[in-house]
């Protein structure tokens, strides 16, 4: 016999959240239930997916060789599921986004989502993406758009491609547009707090040198390291994009970093099981205003 996306769904929740009662909770179906589709999927695969293991089952090596492809098809079956006409989609969202992505993207993404989704209503969470990362697993967001994610356990990470960042400075400065790393350790650098990709790119990027900067100072805000470096106080890795207003005003240069800046990928992730329909607007959104503006390369590796 086939197995059914029922059976899936009890069998991928059982070992996601460790216990027969968990993903019966879960489910909101009684644990009978749970464990009559687990046997019947086991029987349609011709496999043990579980063992005893004191008072609760363990994952046998089949289990877990099966468990991402479960979660394949789940996700398929909920975008099959959520093929329905825009107008409809309700509800609310919470998304986080990396704030150099937001400078950007997001005023184009609130028109987008409210000319698509009238009925969707979101709130929009800024902050590093180490912060928003942390939030997602926590279950206070329902989708995040991260820079150089750590991939954090029960996530879906969806690639969206390569953010474009450089070494800005104030014409002030003075620099020629090549630049080592020798020719910037002596001079004032502002980074977002260690953790974040903006700080591992800066400290990256002097260590091809085996030096570090002299002057390193931490901002939370990439807006305010934004104004800060077109002030002239001082020198940061930023999104291309983002700066291009002050590149075009003549406050600053972007240089060319030798060797160049290892470039962020960005990604959208949410829970593993929560493709929502609020979700899956958002993420056409996004994609949407992506494709619209051309914000990020294609990554090609």
């Amino acid at each position: 016999m086939r197995f059914t996306i029922a059976q899936l769904e009890a069998f991928f929740w059982t070992v996601r959240l460790g216990s027969l009662g968990k993903a019966a909770g879960h489910l909101h179906m009684s644990q009978p239930t749970i464990s009559l589709r687990l046997r019947d999927l086991e029987q349609a695969l011709n496999v043990k997916l579980f063992q005893r293991n004191g008072r609760g089952l363990a994952p046998t090596a089949d289990a877990l060789a099966l468990l991402p492809r479960a979660s394949a098809l789940l996700e398929e079956a909920d975008r099959i599921m959520l093929q329905t006409d825009p107008a409809t989609v309700t509800g609310s969202i919470r998304v986080g986004f990396a704030e150099g992505f937001a400078m950007t993207c997001l005023p184009r993404l609130l028109e987008t989502v409210r000319t698509d989704y009238p009925l969707l209503k979101a709130e929009f969470v800024v902050s590093i993406s180490y912060e928003l990362e942390r939030e997602l697993s926590d279950r206070r967001l329902d989708l995040a758009v991260l820079v150089n994610p750590t991939g954090r356990p029960g996530m879906r990470l969806v690639p969206l491609g390569i953010q474009d960042t450089a070494w800005v400075a104030g014409v002030n400065w003075g620099l020629r547009d090549n630049v080592a790393p020798a020719e910037l350790h002596r001079l004032p650098i502002v980074s977002n707090p260690p953790r974040s990709a903006m700080f591992r790119q800066i400290k990256d990027w002097f260590a091809t040198a085996g030096i570090e900067p002299l002057r390193h100072d931490i901002c939370s805000s990439v807006a305010v390291i934004g104004h800060l470096v077109s002030s002239g106080a001082a020198l940061g890795v930023l999104p291309v994009r983002m700066m291009e207003p002050d590149v075009a005003a003549g406050r600053v240069q972007i240089l060319r970093p030798v060797p160049d800046l290892i470039h962020g990928r960005v990604y959208a992730s949410y829970p593993e099981g929560g493709l929502t329909s609020p979700v899956d607007a958002m993420l056409k959104s996004i994609q949407k205003v992506l494709d619209a503006i051309d914000y990020l390369k294609v990554d090609r590796s």
